[in-house]
C-alpha cells in the first residue's frame, strides 16, 4: 500500500513574521531623499493640528492578512480618519483603511514598477489619490511628456489623473493643497505644497530656520535703531534740560545783577541826597554868622 504524504497546513504569519524592514537605502539619490523628508516633515507640520491624520513615509503597508509578502512600501502616505500610525508595519486589516494619499519618488529603477504594478495594487486597496514625482528625469505613462509630477484620483478600478493649472500646480482634494515643481535655478527640482487659501508654498526646515533667522536679525537691527533713536532722543532732552538750567541760571545771574544795580542807584541817590542835606545845612549856618 502506497503511503500518501500529508501536505502542510498553511501557517499565518505571526507578527514578528510581518518584517517592518527589508534593510534597503530609502532612496536612491539626495534629490530623492529631500523630496521625501520634505514632504513628510511639510505635511506633518501642516497636519499637526487636525483631527485624525496621519503621515508616513517608507513603512511597510500589508494589504493580504496571512501572506507576509503582500506588501508595499510607500515612499509617503497620508491617512484620513486615524487615531494613529502603528508603530512597526501598516496592516489594512488593524487600521481598517489604507492610505487616502500615497507619493511615490521615481527614479529610472523604480519608474515602471511605480507606473504599473504599483498603481494596480493602490488601486485595489481603495488608495484615494496616487501621486508620482520624479525629482531627476521625467515620467512616462498616460499620454504626457516630459512631465515630473502626475497626481491621479481613484475612479472604479484604476485612475484618472488630475488636470494641472496654468502654472502647473496640481490640487490635491485629499491635502487640500496644491502641488508643484519648484524647478527655479539652483533649487533642483523639489516637491512643493502651496495653500491655496494664502498662495503661499509651505516652507522647508531650512528656509523656516532661514525666515526665523532673518526675522530676528531684522528684529535686532530694528532693536538697535529703536534703541540709537531713543538715546539720541535722551541725549537731546539731556541737552535741551542743560540748555534750560544754564538759560534759567542766567535770568537768574540777569536778575541779581539788575536788583543789585537798582540797590546801587537807591544807594547813591540816598548819599547824594544826605550830601545834599548837609550842603544846605552848612549854608545856612554861614548865613546866620554875617
Amino acid at each position: 500500500m502506497a503511503k500518501t504524504l500529508a501536505r502542510p497546513l498553511a501557517v499565518t504569519p505571526t507578527d514578528d513574521e510581518y518584517p517592518y524592514s527589508d534593510g534597503k537605502i530609502m532612496a536612491e539619490t539626495p534629490r530623492h531623499v529631500d523630496a521625501i523628508i520634505y514632504s513628510l516633515a511639510t505635511l506633518r507640520t501642516w497636519f499637526a493640528g487636525r483631527h485624525r491624520v496621519q503621515v508616513g513615509a517608507n513603512m511597510f503597508v500589508y494589504y493580504q492578512e496571512g501572506d507576509a509578502s503582500k506588501r508595499l512600501t510607500p515612499d509617503l502616505f497620508v491617512v484620513r480618519g486615524l487615531e494613529a500610525l502603528p508603530e512597526r508595519s501598516y496592516k489594512l486589516w488593524e487600521t481598517g483603511r489604507p492610505p487616502t494619499f500615497v507619493l511615490e519618488v521615481a527614479s529610472p529603477s523604480t519608474e515602471r514598477r511605480d507606473r504599473e504594478e504599483k498603481q494596480a495594487l493602490y488601486a485595489s486597496m481603495g488608495v484615494a489619490e496616487y501621486w508620482r514625482f520624479d525629482p531627476t528625469g521625467y515620467l512616462k505613462g498616460q499620454g504626457r511628456a516630459r512631465v515630473r509630477l502626475m497626481g491621479a484620483v481613484l475612479c472604479g478600478l484604476g485612475y484618472d489623473p488630475l488636470e494641472s493649472g496654468p502654472d502647473g500646480s496640481i490640487r490635491s482634494e485629499v491635502l487640500g493643497l496644491d502641488v508643484r515643481v519648484d524647478q527655479r535655478p539652483g533649487k533642483g527640482h523639489l516637491l512643493r505644497f502651496r495653500d491655496p487659501v494664502t498662495d503661499q508654498d509651505l516652507l522647508t526646515f531650512q528656509e523656516s530656520e532661514q525666515g526665523r533667522r532673518e526675522a530676528l536679525a531684522k528684529l535686532q537691527r530694528e532693536t538697535a535703531t529703536r534703541r540709537e533713536a531713543e538715546h539720541r532722543e535722551d541725549e537731546a532732552e539731556r541737552r535741551r534740560h542743560e540748555a534750560e538750567r544754564r538759560q534759567c541760571e542766567a535770568e537768574q545771574a540777569e536778575r541779581e545783577a539788575t536788583a543789585a544795580r537798582l540797590d546801587a542807584e537807591a544807594e547813591t541817590a540816598r548819599l547824594k541826597a544826605q550830601v545834599a542835606r548837609l550842603e544846605r545845612a552848612q549854608g545856612g549856618e554861614s548865613s546866620g554868622v554875617s
